[in-house]
């Protein structure tokens, strides 16, 4: 059996977002989505501040992602912005990586959520038997 790799498209957040920015960033995630391709890394190692347009920003953006059944992952965050998105509640919606290479390595990782759910009873008939 020959796991799919998945193709995650990499975006990276400006300094500032402006509303050029933003519109920007939402036209190329429709772009990818076109292209098959919903899953997502923003890049953050740029952005500077984190304000309530950022994360306003960053629900838009997740909220298209999952739109189109895909998901957005936030790397290189500064620490500072990790607060914040925290204090805000907003950090539990996204999954957050020290790098970029972490967070697109994060969709190839099946989760063991999506184990097979008869393994159990496969194994309980082999100890019944």
């Amino acid at each position: 059996m020959s796991i799919k790799k998945r193709t995650v498209s990499i975006h990276q957040m400006p300094s500032r977002l402006s509303t050029n920015s933003q519109e920007e960033l939402l036209s190329r995630l429709e772009m990818s989505v076109e292209n098959g391709q919903p899953r997502f890394v923003l890049d953050c190692s740029k952005l500077e501040s984190v304000g309530s347009s950022e994360i306003n920003f960053l629900l838009s953006y997740l909220e298209e992602a999952m739109k189109h059944k895909g998901d957005v992952r936030l790397a290189v965050l500064r620490p500072h912005a990790k607060a914040i998105l925290r204090n805000a509640g907003v950090s539990r919606l996204f999954e957050i990586f020290d790098t970029t290479e972490n967070a697109v390595r994060s969709y190839q990782v099946r989760p063991s959520s999506l184990a097979p759910l008869f393994y159990e009873s496969e194994m309980d008939a082999e100890y019944a038997a």
